[in-house]
């Protein structure tokens, strides 16, 4: 229903140029990057540089808000991954434009990453045997409740600057 309502533009994040060039007349972004890839062991050092030039071109483009989508978890010893995307949020909030930062864990709905490896899994292996990481609990959220969180926060006045946890039940 609010498709209509906005304009998608893109920007490459590691290209300032690129990137300022998608943000400049724009009212508020989305940060949904993630750069962790297959093999990569520097993604954190490009979460990073993105995330910089995310901030800086937020900056200059005078935006009422950032909304970012990082990663559940806090305290105790955090992954690489999961520090990465708190070192991202922390970033963005370095910066002047209000920045609120969703925290959520697995996304579950068909399109997502999480969902489509576990409905490729179960189309493909009757039976699986799971290393021991598999049973660590975590809150799931639907993509549905994501999206809805989404457009909700970037409409909502007074919530910049928040860190907002959105997993889904225990």
């Amino acid at each position: 229903s609010w498709r209509e309502s906005v304009e998608i533009v893109e920007g490459d994040v590691l290209d300032p140029v690129s990137l300022q060039k998608a943000l400049d007349g724009c009212d508020s972004a989305f940060y949904l990057i993630h750069s962790m890839e297959d093999g990569d062991h520097d993604f954190s050092h490009r979460d990073r540089e993105a995330a910089r030039n995310f901030r800086d071109a937020a900056d200059n483009a005078s935006l009422r808000r950032v909304v970012y989508l990082g990663g559940l978890g806090s305290g105790g010893a955090l992954s690489k991954h999961l520090n990465s995307r708190q070192e991202v949020g922390s970033i963005l909030a370095s910066g002047s434009t209000p920045v609120t930062e969703l925290r959520a864990a697995v996304i579950i709905g068909s399109g997502s990453v999480s969902f489509e490896m576990l409905r490729y899994l179960t189309e493909v292996l009757p039976v699986m045997i799971t290393p021991s990481w598999v049973r660590t609990s975590c809150q799931p959220i639907a993509v549905a409740d994501v999206l809805d969180i989404l457009l909700a926060t970037i409409v909502e006045e007074g919530r910049a600057g928040h860190i907002r946890e959105i997993g889904g039940p225990d």
